[in-house]
């Protein structure tokens, strides 16, 4: 039996081979126009996934080489910073190594080094305000606020002295028994070898013998019992005094103890008075502050600004990134200033120096005094009630220590040309980076040309030779001689 092609099986077989055929010529022309060898993750998933971490590693590293661009540009410009401050410094530190090594010469003389001496140190720390754009350069993590203020004579550094860390502790005795009573609670609640019902009946104790409290507490013990073992087996005359302060039974000893509460780590009170009338109790306070502020000025040197430059950018923990993966992009005036004050009481920040020294300088008049010594000169200043021998020393002391806080800081700008350095051959090295990553993407998406626009010429055949033959197959049927 034979098989009958009808009229609508030819067209329907026709208009599939014809779509076949658009659908090649379209992606053919596609592929000329877009020079790319697939449009779809479909039509090559290997090599679509492989091009997805090509992009994304370039788009990485474009990121990588603005933030180098960026950081080489705030080192780049401290650096210049810095160079223009030990310019600013030569003649003035000529002069004074003359002095250091003669010491004929005039009293004008060294006033005039002396007003020299204030107009560098100004001049530094409007050096070390530099801003970049928006951003302070020096200014460690808080860019937006100016590092260095003055405040009369006294340099603070992000609201902090930078001559912190000078005052003495004082020699009242403090009795530590009720914050290691106070710490032995805390600790045994935490760790569960003290209940509840004893930590509360052990602080309500600490509060009456602090006389935060008149109550004496309701367990009913003997305060000079537990005084007494707190104190130790063998109290002295002393402890007995504070024994009795703390019983209720007697007023407060002289040698007062600062009661503000527990310490933290760094062995600081939390709760500490602004002042106190006691003098003894306000030498605490003072003690007390100037080591919070020198720790702050400490933690503040050491901050650091990380960012990715291409070297890893891995973190052990989340926020604690692995050192030598980031690059540490933070610039603190502290590092290159330096803060506190040395073993001599003598502050260690170079611009802090040359403001003394010039006071020295300012008062070392031989021909006012026989003895080189203008004490009309030195009221309120940084030297005012030496003698005229300690004023001698104190100069030949700062001349030495000035010199050494200018090596610190040519140190420190060399040591900044080479980070610089380094940043431009990063950056030279990510551009070349990029550029392979670059060529790598093209292997993997760009097509052939040529071969594309054999391909599409082709198809462009192919889909000219199916219009031509439909119209050579296909005859007219009754209803097109009807119309």
């Amino acid at each position: 039996m034979g098989f009958r092609i009808t009229t609508n099986m030819m067209l329907n077989s026709y208009r599939y081979n014809l779509q076949n055929s658009t659908g090649k010529l379209a992606d053919a022309r596609d592929q000329v126009l877009t020079h790319r060898k697939f449009n779809s993750y479909a039509e090559d998933p290997a090599a679509a996934t492989q091009a997805f971490r090509l992009r994304r590693d370039y788009y990485q590293t474009n990121n990588q080489i603005t933030n180098t661009k960026d950081v080489y540009s705030k080192f780049n410009t401290g650096w210049q910073n810095l160079q223009g401050m030990l310019k600013d410094l030569i003649n003035p530190m000529e002069k004074v190594s003359a002095i250091r090594g003669n010491n004929g010469t005039a009293g004008e003389s060294r006033q005039a080094l002396a007003q020299v001496l204030r107009e560098s140190s100004e001049s530094m720390v409007q050096g070390f305000n530099q801003q970049l754009g928006d951003h302070f350069i020096f200014a460690g993590n808080d860019g937006l606020r100016a590092p260095l203020e003055w405040k009369g004579d006294e340099l603070y550094y992000r609201g902090v002295n930078v001559n912190a860390g000078g005052v003495d502790k004082p020699t009242a005795p403090e009795p530590t028994w009720l914050n290691d009573w106070s710490d032995a609670l805390k600790g045994g609640l935490a760790a569960g070898t003290v209940t509840q019902d004893a930590y509360d009946q052990g602080m309500a104790w600490i509060k009456y013998y602090r006389h935060e409290t008149d109550v004496i507490p309701e367990n009913g013990v003997d305060p000079t019992t537990t005084l007494n073992n707190l104190a130790g087996p063998n109290p002295s005359a002393k402890d007995q005094e504070w024994i009795q302060y703390y019983a209720h039974q007697a007023g407060k000893p002289t040698a007062d103890e600062p009661a503000w509460g527990d310490k933290d780590e760094y062995g600081i009170p939390k709760d500490m008075p602004a002042a106190s009338d006691d003098p003894v109790e306000q030498g605490w306070i003072d003690y007390y502050k100037d080591q919070a502020d020198y720790i702050k000025l400490k933690e503040m040197a050491g901050e650091e600004m990380y960012i990715d430059l291409g070297m890893g950018a891995k973190e052990s923990t989340p926020n604690n990134p692995i050192r030598g993966t980031y690059f540490n992009s933070a610039l603190s005036a502290l590092n290159f200033m330096d803060y506190g004050v040395d073993a001599d009481g003598d502050p260690k920040n170079f611009a802090i120096l040359m403001k003394q020294l010039a006071d020295v300088f300012d008062c070392w008049d031989e021909d006012a005094d026989p003895q080189g010594y203008n004490p009309e000169l030195a009221k309120g200043t940084s030297v005012e009630g030496l003698t005229s021998k300690e004023l001698e020393d104190r100069a030949f002391r700062l001349m030495d220590k000035l010199k050494l806080a200018q090596e610190t800081l040519t140190a420190a700008h060399v040591e900044m040309d080479a980070q610089s350095s380094y940043l431009q051959t990063n950056q030279e090295r990510l551009e070349t980076q990029a550029t392979d990553i670059n060529m790598e993407i093209l292997d993997v998406e760009q097509v052939d040309l040529a071969e594309a626009i054999t391909n599409f010429s082709w198809d462009m055949y192919c889909y000219n030779a199916a219009l031509k033959i439909g119209n050579q197959l296909l005859s007219q049927s009754l209803i097109d001689y009807m119309n």
